[in-house]
């Protein structure tokens, strides 16, 4: 089995990457470092989503305590 696969039992849902961060990031490991930080990070998922067919936020950055994924 490819990452791809394995990942997909965390798959979330979200309207767009954008609507995954915003949604399932911790507020302090996103939203509390500041616009720059945010747009930084919100193009990291953009292009790992592009390259990879998803992205993904570990469990330390996440709001639900878990890896979460998006796969659109």
């Amino acid at each position: 089995m490819n990452m791809f696969e394995a990942m997909k039992k965390y798959a979330v849902k979200a309207e767009s990457v954008k609507d995954f961060c915003d949604k399932y990031h911790r507020i302090n490991a996103y939203h509390e470092r500041g616009k720059d930080y945010m747009d930084y990070d919100l193009k990291e998922h953009e292009k790992e989503f592009e390259e990879f067919g998803y992205t993904m936020i570990p469990q330390g950055s996440s709001a639900t305590g878990g890896i979460v994924t998006f796969y659109g």
